[in-house]
């Protein structure tokens, strides 16, 4: 990433940690401290890494993201994380939420011939490189990120730039194949927003399954080719995940937290909570 956008990246950072824009799905992030592997789960998320590098863990599969690439998570997916940074060079990094409507309309009129005809399931999470077109579009944002009036009236399309940059990536088959209706990345994509919108509801695969019209092993196939989680082992990170939530940010107790993410078990869920986040739920402090 060149000198110019860290330079002007610098000057919107006001503290280590997240930091919010004028635009509600742009947040700036900088840390000087390295981060061990840990839990992560991105909301269908663009990662733009202008300094440091972060590397992430699936089952069976590494990725780096540094300033030479950028990270796309299409979907809801729970993965481990590791933040390389120090004092001598912090890591920096744009989050940008992806609203669905506007890469949907992209994707739609570009119309990507090749991944129609791409039989090959891959995993949802993709690394792409950073072009001179996204160098030039990064910059532009950023500076309008320093004025109200610049980023409400300028904003919304310099990211649908950036999105569509993203969107004739060569890695980009996911997005597209997800916007493609009755096969199976949209299929499983829409199952993904099931569990997440019910993460606390008694949920069966063969349910979802059904619901995607979908057999149970075509499901289960297609899906663990996707998140690179079977599905119960998805379900499960996407209940941990928001109990963490629940516990850190709103102050629940322990108790209510298991039942309020779907656990009938107390012992199970601080078994799991254990076994996931290497401490017990009692042990996660509110923010």
């Amino acid at each position: 990433m060149n000198k110019e956008i860290l330079k002007q990246v610098n000057r919107l950072i006001k503290h280590e940690d997240v930091n919010s824009t004028y635009l509600s799905r742009v947040n700036l992030y900088k840390t000087s401290t390295f981060k061990p592997k840990g839990p992560l789960r991105y909301d269908f998320s663009l990662i733009l890494v202008l300094q440091g590098k972060k590397i992430g863990y699936l089952p069976n599969k590494t990725f780096e993201y540094n300033a030479n690439n950028y990270l796309v998570v299409p979907a809801t997916i729970p993965f481990e994380c590791e933040t390389f940074a120090s004092t001598d060079e912090h890591f920096i990094c744009i989050a940008i939420n992806i609203d669905k409507n506007v890469m949907r309309e992209i994707v739609e009129s570009i119309a990507k011939e090749e991944a129609k005809s791409c039989k090959k399931t891959q995993p949802a999470v993709f690394i792409d490189d950073v072009t001179e077109e996204i160098q030039d579009v990064i910059l532009r944002l950023l500076k309008a990120l320093e004025s109200k009036e610049e980023s409400m009236i300028l904003g919304d399309s310099l990211i649908k730039e950036l999105f569509y940059r993203i969107a004739t990536g060569q890695n980009s088959y996911f997005l597209h194949k997800m916007f493609l209706e009755d096969n199976k990345e949209s299929k499983i994509a829409k199952s993904l927003k099931t569990i997440h919108d019910n993460f606390n509801k008694s949920l069966d695969i063969p349910s979802l399954a059904k619901n995607e019209d979908m057999s149970v092993s075509s499901f289960h196939n297609h899906f663990k080719k996707i998140t690179t989680y079977s599905p119960l082992q998805y379900i499960k990170k996407m209940r941990l995940t928001k109990a963490k939530d629940l516990i850190e940010k709103e102050n629940y107790q322990v108790n209510n937290t298991a039942y309020a993410v779907g656990y009938e078990s107390i012992s199970q869920f601080s078994r799991d909570f254990k076994n996931y986040y290497g401490y017990p739920p009692k042990e996660a402090k509110a923010i």
